[in-house]
């Protein structure tokens, strides 16, 4: 049976985003190289212990596909819904003295929601997102660090209107000793019609060279790293399937409250790219409808499914 116009156009949105984000982590690999060699000569201190767990990625691009979930109103309305998201986030952090550095990027994002139910058509998200953040070493033990992030929404069921949110964060980082940190601060998120703020307070542990917890939110995680080019992580992160809507006002944003939780390996392919696979349940919160039948008080959203897969740029501190 022939793909109907919907699903071929999807498949096509798809690709072309896969190909299109794929040049970026690849052309600045060499690039990378000589920021991390610039960084391993200032003052400005990064974990160094004798973990076999790779450095944070700075640039990745993936997709994530979740399975249906259900919204059941207490009205006797419900919906049905899966999501798959493209995405693709990069950062570029540039040295300002010493002691100092300036952290910007971008994050680019496509979901498909595919929507059945109260006879609501399915409907496409775009979203756009331009970190920006600060880096300060105080002393070998204490880092500060600041960020703003605002994005925009292009939701096109509401006759391609967009919306904007705002994210941002001031944060501390103190060093116990070479294998447990701490870091403390304070994080908000100013959405349409729904602001969050809250206080922060986060660790990371590297029991062994195999074994880290990290109690860093939203990404709290049980690492093994066997050896230096594998991966296995076991945790939490934000549900990239949790959004709210008003669909009176078009008005669209990325809900931090639901979470995803998994598995997933990961494997060095060469140099600093790495492969990475997630399986497990998310979506906890999940659609949220305001100004409709459906209303995010009178809900109960089931869980679902997810996989995803990434390319992951992660620059080594020591050599691989």
């Amino acid at each position: 049976m022939p793909a109907s116009p919907r699903r071929g156009a999807r498949l096509r949105m798809q690709l072309l985003a896969w190909l299109l984000l794929a040049m970026p982590a690849v052309a600045q690999e060499a690039f990378m190289q000589q920021l991390t060699r610039q960084f391993a000569d200032s003052k400005i201190e990064f974990p160094r212990t004798g973990s076999n767990a790779p450095f944070v990625p700075l640039a990745y691009m993936g997709a994530t596909s979740y399975g249906s979930a259900d919204v059941d109103g207490r009205d006797g309305g419900s919906l049905e819904y899966d999501v798959t998201t493209v995405s693709q986030y990069a950062t570029l952090p540039l040295l300002l003295g010493e002691r100092d550095a300036l952290i910007i990027g971008d994050y680019l994002s496509w979901s498909d929601f595919s929507v059945k139910g109260e006879e609501r058509n399915s409907f496409d998200v775009t979203s756009v997102g331009l970190p920006v953040g600060w880096l300060r070493q105080i002393d070998p033990a204490w880092q500060a660090a600041a960020f703003v992030m605002p994005m925009g929404h292009y939701d096109n069921s509401a006759g391609g209107s967009w919306t904007w949110q705002y994210m941002g964060g001031v944060f501390a980082r103190y060093v116990q000793h070479e294998r447990l940190w701490w870091a403390f601060g304070f994080y908000a998120d100013i959405a349409p019609g729904d602001n969050f703020y809250i206080p922060y307070l986060g660790a990371s542990w590297v029991i062994n060279e195999y074994w880290t917890l990290t109690a860093v939110m939203p990404w709290p995680a049980l690492l093994y790293a066997p050896t230096r080019d594998w991966l296995v992580r076991l945790g939490a992160s934000p549900s990239g399937s949790s959004w709210s809507f008003q669909p009176g006002s078009g008005e669209a944003a990325i809900n931090l409250d639901a979470w995803d939780f998994g598995l997933g390996v990961e494997r060095r392919l060469a140099g600093n790219i790495w492969l990475s696979a997630e399986a497990g349940v998310g979506g906890f919160r999940g659609l949220s409808l305001s100004g409709s039948d459906v209303n995010a008080p009178e809900v109960d959203v089931g869980s679902s499914p997810y996989v995803g897969i990434n390319i992951n740029f992660r620059p080594s501190l020591i050599n691989p």
